[in-house]
């Protein structure tokens, strides 16, 4: 995407959008949220913009100090003697004497003729005002999208981090081949109470704690990660991982639901319904936007095969009487190879708009995207002019000021009783 550092073009150097016979060659119809129904509204007009483009100038936030060692700490400096009163005395009469000849001179100097006159100031030209890319966290504010605001802003303030292919990235390998620091977990902003608001996330929840984790698919699982703990009589996972996400999720996850709705998800939704406007996107859908419930082990009875009180074989049963359930999802900007950069709409310091033949584009090469900035109104006023965002200008900008952390987002788990327990052969 193009991007204009310094000087911005004025009405009177360029037209912002073409002549009259024109016009209508460079409008197009665009979606915009309605807030009081929280819908898509179909709405047209919106003019090309021409010789401007989204600004990744604005530094990025500082990084987090690091904690100050005893060694940089150094000595506190001693405090410079009292000087002698005599001396003090001295000097004092001599600058007094200064100051007196000083004004002297100034008494005896003829005032200085006034300059003339200086012209007005020429009225300044109006130009297109600047929108940065930093400034999307305040836009997604704007359309209610404040836990999706936190999480960008998270990954602005980061040191850079991310996965160089898709292999990489699940197994959550950053660049320089290492795994993710641990800065780069996010365990705090996204909370599970917050997620279950959502109905269409609260389904899958109840879904996945009455139906998924019964099915074959999740006993094998559960068979599977069992095996190294038979001999037990029962297991607590938190006596292995105490609080660590990462940890409990490798060992004890067997079953998943996944819950769709990335922002570029949504858009193909509304192109598909067209004129019917489909619901906008909301908060949910910008923070964790596509992701997945998981189940974990939580606690489990072991026993044996044991009929009459004979034991019949050296086969263990399981009873699975407690899950943990938690969300856990990766924050980046990452395309599929081989596919174009995600459409994520155009975006001002006022919102979001959607122009749906970039939606279309993104499904077909042969279509070309609007690359061009859009304006819905008077293009000097600040908000009022919309910029197409993808996911490569997010990693344009990691390029640029080599920032921009992927992260890692985990909720808080939540221990759910599994009654009847589920009872698996070992």
């Amino acid at each position: 995407m193009p991007v204009n550092p310094g000087h911005l073009p004025t009405i009177h150097e360029r037209p912002i959008w073409k002549s009259k016979q024109n016009e209508m060659a460079d409008e197009f119809s665009y979606y915009k949220i309605n807030k009081l129904l929280w819908r898509w509204s179909s709405k047209e007009g919106a003019r090309i913009v021409r010789e401007v483009g989204l600004s990744t100038d604005k530094a990025p936030p500082a990084l987090p100090k690091q904690p100050e060692t005893n060694s940089t700490r150094g000595t506190p400096t001693p405090k410079p003697p009292k000087p002698d009163p005599m001396v003090k005395m001295v000097d004092d009469i001599g600058k007094a004497v200064e100051a007196f000849s000083r004004f002297k001179i100034w008494l005896n100097t003829p005032d200085p003729p006034k300059p003339p006159k200086a012209p007005p100031p020429a009225k300044p030209e109006k130009a297109v005002p600047p929108f940065d890319i930093q400034e999307i966290p305040g836009a997604m504010r704007e359309e209610m999208m404040p836990i999706g605001a936190k999480l960008m802003e998270r990954w602005f303030a980061g040191r850079l981090n991310y996965s160089p292919t898709d292999d990489d990235e699940r197994a959550k390998i950053n660049q320089d081949g290492k795994p993710y620091p641990p800065d780069m977990y996010d365990t705090t902003t996204v909370k599970l109470d917050w997620v279950l608001k959502f109905e269409r996330a609260r389904s899958k929840y109840e879904y996945l704690i009455t139906e998924a984790i019964r099915s074959d698919k999740a006993r094998k699982a559960l068979h599977d990660a069992l095996i190294p703990y038979k001999d037990m009589g029962d297991l607590f996972t938190t006596n292995i991982c105490g609080n660590d996400p990462e940890q409990l999720h490798t060992l004890f996850q067997f079953q998943r639901v996944e819950v769709g709705g990335t922002l570029a998800e949504k858009i193909m939704l509304q192109l598909a319904a067209g004129a019917t406007n489909y619901s906008a996107p909301d908060d949910l859908t910008a923070a964790p936007g596509s992701f997945v419930f998981y189940a974990a082990i939580g606690h489990v009875r072991f026993s044996s095969d044991i009929a009459s009180g004979v034991r019949v074989s050296d086969t263990r049963i399981a009873e699975l009487t407690g899950i943990w359930v938690y969300v856990t999802d990766g924050y980046t900007f990452t395309d599929k190879a081989g596919d174009r950069s995600q459409y994520l709409g155009h975006w001002s310091s006022d919102g979001v708009i959607v122009i749906p033949l970039d939606g279309i584009a993104a499904t077909s090469p042969y279509i070309p995207y609007v690359e061009s900035p859009v304006t819905i109104g008077n293009p000097v006023i600040k908000g009022e002019v919309y910029y197409p965002i993808h996911n490569r200008d997010f990693r344009q900008w990691q390029i640029k000021h080599q920032r921009g952390g992927d992260f890692i987002v985990f909720t808080d788990r939540r221990f759910v009783p599994v009654i009847p327990p589920i009872r698996v052969h070992l």
